[in-house]
């Protein structure tokens, strides 16, 4: 048995936070050591991952799928990028506090987007972004 959540309810989870909690921080720890910040503030949701590894795990979207092909992680991406931004929610991914990737109504995509094909994943640091998903 797989004991990752499903994307869906994965995505309902995370939106149920940013509506719910109006205000907070939370950090997570493993083993005693600092893996993710967590800050919620006004229909946003910053993510800064301490520990490479984490975000790693992340960006390869491994939630249902280990042979996904790259396509289908983006489009997963992408439709959980738009469903953040029709809810005007906002989720940001940092990597010991610099900002990687913007997904949902606070996005502000340029060339992104032809790759993307939305207007809702801003790369804040294609360098950084590379670096972690290779």
């Amino acid at each position: 048995m797989n004991p990752l959540l499903s994307k869906t309810k994965l995505l309902q989870i995370t939106m149920w936070l940013i509506q719910t909690i109006k205000q907070g921080k939370i950090s997570l720890q493993t083993n005693g050591i600092e893996n993710v910040e967590l800050g919620i503030e006004n229909k946003k949701l910053d993510l800064n991952f301490l520990q490479k590894e984490q975000l790693k795990t992340l960006l390869e979207l491994k939630a249902e799928l280990e042979e996904e092909s790259i396509l289908k992680r983006l489009t997963t991406l992408k439709n959980l990028a738009e469903n953040l931004k029709q809810n005007g929610l906002t989720i940001t991914i940092s990597h010991k506090g610099q900002m990687i990737l913007t997904l949902g109504s606070e996005a502000h995509s340029t060339i992104s987007q032809m790759v993307t094909g939305t207007d809702a994943i801003e790369v804040n640091n294609l360098i950084e972004l590379v670096k972690l998903a290779g």
